[in-house]
């Protein structure tokens, strides 16, 4: 059952060189989390609601259902039937839509702020009074079904992705796609999705986040008004287990046909804010040098990879890397690799190995991660103008179980991270034993000395 307790505020006043944000924190008594970000630069306000509760919930057999009943929440309540949320949304000049992820599923409107308390209507309402039965379900199940043929059904690269994913997360539910697999959306039923609905759809399964031109004192009576009236739901734990750790390296290479340009990539396992590799105690202050170790690696045209195997050696026309740190369970780090036209894929794995050799011996320098705290803050300053960024920063961290008053802390560790933090973080997580080789090319000749490894 929800936290039923009294209705607290704390104001946390987070900020680093050139930003701040103010966040105002408030619980309702069903358990619902209300967390507002003032921004009064301009008259709208950023209205969404995160459910703790994505694809990582879903169990064997019943993947795709976090992002089935995403779409069946725009098909309307007795009170407000399908299509009437959208047109409205129009009128009042907003806009609308939602996403479904491992972690979470949310649904956001933007809107001048006079018509924010429309908008917590339609939003509570449907939180609680979905109307679905098969006359909905089954069109919008089909309509999933093509989604998944156009989208990964007819790409080889994301049906390759969808190999390696499930192949790297053997036994985690990061392992399936969040659309879910095409068997599993054939065969669930109306009754699936409304015990997925009945069972995670609930106020104490739920935070809103509003970001705009708006205050806690004027929130908190409307929050009451439309979603404090809401009856908690026993909602069940999430269960995390963690990705066992196991013997070796893994190796994905194959040949599609339709695949024009080949492509080169390996993800190594790592921890996140929230999970440490195989469930190994989190570390404070590696996610954040791992985030800086991704922009000295592959964070740019300057960046080490780029330099060597774009600029240097001309074999690639692009290279990159990238790191997520916020995630409920360990994530990757990753490197990949656009070989140019003429050069096979085999040349990219020794000229990668020889860039993350050196790194791992003589470590990074001063000047690469003064520039890299510099990337990162900018990236920052400006994602803190866009209220829907905000927003969404927000929510990602929030659903995957990190708190409202910790959002800001990576500032702090950026200030005071050190070269031999980065280098030692990339020395611990880049290791050979604990990565995924992922190669997909057009034909056996793209492949050099490669084999096709299925």
């Amino acid at each position: 059952m929800g936290r039923l307790v009294a209705v607290c505020v704390a104001l946390v006043l987070m900020s680093v060189k050139g930003m701040a944000m103010e966040f105002e924190q408030f619980e309702l008594k069903n358990g619902m989390d209300v967390v507002v970000v003032r921004d009064n630069r301009v008259p709208v306000v950023t209205h969404s609601v995160w459910y703790n509760v994505g694809a990582m919930d879903e169990l064997p057999g019943k993947t795709g259902l976090a992002h089935m009943t995403e779409h069946l929440m725009f098909k309307g309540t007795p009170r407000h039937p399908a299509g009437e949320m959208d047109k409205l949304v129009q009128r009042k000049g907003g806009i609308q839509n939602a996403f479904t992820s491992y972690d979470f599923t949310a649904y956001f409107q933007k809107v001048p702020v006079q018509e924010l308390e429309s908008m917590m209507d339609l939003e509570s309402d449907r939180m609680v009074n979905l109307a679905l039965n098969d006359e909905v379900f089954q069109p919008e199940r089909k309509v999933v079904a093509e989604e998944r043929k156009l989208t990964t059904d007819s790409n080889p690269q994301d049906r390759f992705n969808e190999k390696v994913m499930r192949a790297h997360y053997a036994h985690h539910t990061y392992g399936h796609p969040i659309i879910g697999w095409a068997a599993d959306i054939a065969g669930y039923t109306k009754d699936d999705a409304v015990a997925w609905y009945r069972r995670h759809y609930a106020p104490n399964n739920a935070t809103m986040i509003l970001v705009g031109d708006v205050t806690a004192e004027y929130i908190r009576p409307l929050a009451e008004k439309y979603y404090g009236k809401l009856k908690p739901v026993d909602v069940p734990p999430r269960t995390i287990d963690p990705e066992p750790m196991r013997s070796g390296p893994l190796e994905l290479v194959a040949v599609d046909a339709q695949v024009k340009v080949p492509s080169w990539a390996v993800m190594y396992r790592a921890p996140s804010e929230m999970a440490g590799v195989a469930g190994e105690k989190v570390v404070a202050g590696e996610a954040t040098a791992l985030w800086v170790l991704s922009e000295i690696l592959g964070g740019g045209d300057t960046a080490r990879l780029y330099q060597e195997l774009v600029v240097s050696k001309g074999l690639a026309d692009n290279a990159y890397a990238t790191y997520d740190r916020v995630r409920a369970a360990e994530g990757t780090f990753d490197v990949m690799v656009q070989p140019k036209v003429g050069i096979t894929v085999d040349k990219i794995g020794p000229a990668v190995d020889a860039v993350l050799a050196k790194l791992l011996k003589t470590g990074v320098t001063e000047a690469e991660l003064k520039k890299a705290k510099t990337s990162i803050l900018a990236d920052e300053i400006y994602a803190r103008d866009d209220g829907f960024t905000s927003m969404y920063r927000l929510g990602i961290w929030l659903t995957a179980g990190g708190k409202v008053a910790d959002f800001d802390r990576w500032q702090s560790e950026l200030r005071a991270l050190t070269v031999g933090q980065v280098s030692t973080v990339a020395r611990k997580y880049l290791r050979a034993d604990r990565r995924t080789l992922a190669v997909l090319a057009g034909s056996k000749a793209q492949l050099g000395n490669l084999r096709v490894t299925e």
